[in-house]
């Protein structure tokens, strides 16, 4: 289970996630609570968001990053 964490969740994973949530709760408090949207209207579906959205795309800069060390 070490290894599966270790090769899939690094430090730009991490950062990410920590900065969607941030981003999804700001946004959640400035715009969502009020709207009828039930996504945006819960915050447990923005943080969810957050941490799914904030992976992804870390993981994106990561694998591009390790591609580019790969190719020089």
């Amino acid at each position: 289970m070490k290894d599966f964490i270790r090769k899939n969740f690094n430090l730009y994973h991490l950062i990410g996630i920590i900065l969607f949530v941030a981003l999804s709760f700001f946004y959640w408090y400035r715009a969502g609570k009020y709207s009828d949207n039930m996504l945006q209207n819960n915050l447990f579906l923005m943080i969810i968001w957050g941490i799914l959205v904030g992976y992804l795309l870390a993981d994106l800069v990561s694998n591009a990053m390790k591609r580019k060390n790969n190719e020089e």
